[in-house]
């Protein structure tokens, strides 16, 4: 109820925002939505250019798809697209935020503990930005994260990559995720996000053929056509760099170097994670940073990044705090709008000092990727004076167990084992079963007897598996790339392959338990 409460006095202060402010109800980029896309109909969507006061020319920049999406709007009274676009995009968030939590394993107080997020987000400067405008990008993150929701079962995964490539037909930024399908082992995604994509630029060739040649052979690409590059609202890695540089680095050497960088630190960051969320992160940060133009309102990823260091598999690393009060301070603060009014109104700031400051965004997400490989390394530094044992759990529920796909290492990325992992000292087996499940995977567990013979691993570890009762919560891949449940004969039609070679043996004693035969009575 207070909740509740919170979020409606959230939203309606935001209403109230709007009505007594003027920027409240810019809503500058709606317009281009609206009015650019009933260009559509007589093939002056890419002449068109917002006619109201801004600080730079808008024309019409998104693809011809999005034309095709948008144009229902210029059909509808100015004033219920306006309140028609805030209100879905409060709730869009909201789902945003739910989604998140579910994708950290959350499953209590899903609905409750959403609310209380979104009442704040609704305050940092990428959501208050986008509210102002009336911008896309929250719809864009509600689809790219439904997407990755989907992405369990080979049909979520067809589903959620033509979803993204859909999107990227409407504003070419969701295409980034077809990289978080290749990081996760789901390559059918990409496929299946590249052909939507194909399919949305063939079907507005077939239907507006002069527009769509407009946009692919002239337009893409232009980013100056989208706004000044060296604004200190843009924060990506080109903007950046062009304002230390007092030019428009474009895609030479200098952003080159920059992006060779980027790239070597996400790679190593996205090795340092292992869940769905995790990758996700480091895909669309890395984006942002790769993007021509990333202004401060598309940097919306960072609610979803706040949820995981606060209830993910981020919230488990040292220094996650840290972490997540340096995002508060940057997002809250607002530095690239407060650098932007000064240039404005005065007085106006040193070259140097808006160039540093206003690097907040990038600076902010290296050092989150630090963090990641940072994290993930001081937990190997320590593995050396760790018991050498390993425990798995074979978690069974109405005669199904449960198998969890590895996201790592490479070897053995996208196999299924018993979920489970190593013995903290002064720990016992049990213990340590119960931990590594809360952690892995959100729920709580019994640990009951043995399965099988001890396995030996590298590193002169043993990996011993039990039986395990769930007590409560709902397994969650918090740290793996997907969980699934098995019955005993779709364990044994399941391909030997793709189980990690450890869990192999076990397979014949798990299925008489799953069969109800005693433990050890396997014949």
């Amino acid at each position: 109820m207070l909740a509740t409460a919170l979020l409606a006095a959230s939203i309606i202060a935001r209403l109230v925002w709007d009505t007594l402010t003027v920027n409240g109800r810019n809503f500058v980029d709606l317009h281009v939505y609206r009015d650019g896309s009933a260009g559509l109909a007589d093939g002056s969507l890419y002449v068109f250019t917002y006619a109201g006061e801004t600080d730079f020319a808008l024309p019409f920049t998104y693809p011809p798809f999005a034309a095709v999406v948008l144009y229902p709007l210029s059909l509808v009274p100015w004033d219920l697209v306006a309140i028609g676009w805030q209100l879905a995009t409060f709730g869009a968030l909201y789902a945003c935020i739910v989604l998140a939590l579910r994708l950290c394993g959350s499953t209590t107080d899903v609905y409750a503990m959403a609310a209380l997020w979104t009442a704040p987000a609704i305050w940092c400067e990428p959501v208050r930005v986008t509210l102002d405008y009336g911008q896309i990008n929250v719809f864009l993150m509600l689809g790219t994260l439904l997407a990755v929701s989907w992405a369990r079962s080979d049909r979520g995964v067809l589903a959620g990559g033509a979803l993204i490539g859909l999107m990227a037909g409407i504003k070419l930024t969701p295409a980034i995720t077809g990289l978080w399908y290749l990081a996760a082992r789901k390559p059918l995604g990409a496929v299946a996000a590249a052909g939507a994509f194909v399919f949305t630029v063939l079907g507005c060739l077939l239907l507006f053929p002069d527009i769509t040649r407009t946009y692919y052979g002239t337009l893409f690409g232009d980013a100056e056509r989208i706004g000044p590059v060296e604004a200190v609202i843009n924060q990506s890695l080109r903007g950046t760099l062009s304002r230390f540089v007092g030019f428009d680095v474009g895609t030479g050497w200098i952003w080159m170097v920059g992006v060779l960088i980027a790239l070597v630190v996400a790679v190593f960051a996205w090795r340092s994670v292992s869940d769905a969320l995790g990758i996700l992160l480091v895909v669309q940060f890395f984006g942002l940073l790769m993007s021509p133009i990333s202004w401060v309102h598309h940097w919306v990823w960072v609610i979803p990044l706040a949820i995981w260091l606060v209830h993910g598999a981020g919230s488990r690393r040292r220094g996650a705090r840290v972490v997540l009060a340096m995002w508060v301070a940057v997002a809250g603060l607002g530095i690239p709008w407060l650098l932007r009014v000064t240039i404005e109104y005065g007085p106006h700031p040193p070259a140097a000092l808006e160039a540093i400051f206003g690097a907040a965004w990038p600076v902010a997400t290296f050092v989150t990727f630090a963090w990641m490989i940072a994290t993930r390394a001081a937990r190997d530094d320590t593995a050396g004076t760790r018991p050498l044992d390993v425990v798995a759990a074979a978690i069974i529920v109405d005669g199904r167990l449960l198998l969890a796909q590895r996201s790592r290492p490479a070897e053995l990325a996208g196999r299924w084992e018993l979920p489970g992992g190593r013995v903290e000292s002064g720990e016992t087996h049990a213990a340590a079963l119960v931990r590594e499940i809360r952690e892995e995977l959100g729920a709580e567990v019994e640990p009951a007897e043995g399965v099988g013979s001890p396995v030996a691993l590298p590193g002169d570890l043993t990996l011993h598996a039990y039986v395990a009762r769930l007590r409560s919560g709902t397994p969650t891949a918090l740290e793996h790339l997907d969980v699934r449940w098995f019955s005993a004969d779709e364990l044994r039609l399941f391909d030997v392959a793709e189980i990690v070679p450890a869990d192999r043996d076990w397979i014949p004693e798990l299925c008489a338990v799953l069969d109800g035969t005693p433990v050890g009575d396997t014949g």
